[in-house]
């Protein structure tokens, strides 16, 4: 998460980030998608409010978060709720930075036509 006030989101009392490969079947938190073996994740832990939680983001909504933040360093996000937040301030900051909708939505595609291939049973990986 960025270094900026957040005033919808409460901060951790820690957090630890680390970026890994699956050694096993993950589920992102964002997208819902599975994490397959070999694949690229972020596992994310802290302690919100007394509670101690671990969110694991597929690369495919890395990639449309880490877009966004690179255009727009000061941006806040929450976890369940960080595609929604990103698309929603790529909208806002648009006018800002030439592309920048065009590239977030770009990505969203990815995110949702990956899932919807997994669900049908066709399974390939985007690099």
């Amino acid at each position: 998460m960025s270094a900026c006030y957040c005033g919808d989101y409460s901060a951790p009392e820690f957090f630890i980030q680390h970026r890994r490969k699956a050694k096993k079947i993950h589920r992102c938190y964002e997208c819902g998608s599975e994490i397959q073996k070999g694949e690229s994740y972020q596992a994310d832990s802290g302690k919100w409010e007394g509670d101690v939680m671990t969110y694991k983001t597929c690369h495919r909504c890395m990639a449309l978060r880490d877009f966004v933040q690179a255009h727009i360093p000061c941006f806040c996000w929450g976890f369940g709720n960080m595609r929604e937040d990103v698309l929603n301030a790529a909208l806002e900051h648009a006018d800002e930075a030439p592309g920048l909708l065009f590239g977030a939505y770009r990505r969203e595609i990815l995110i949702r036509r990956s899932r919807s291939e997994a669900e049908h049973g066709v399974h390939y990986r985007i690099a």
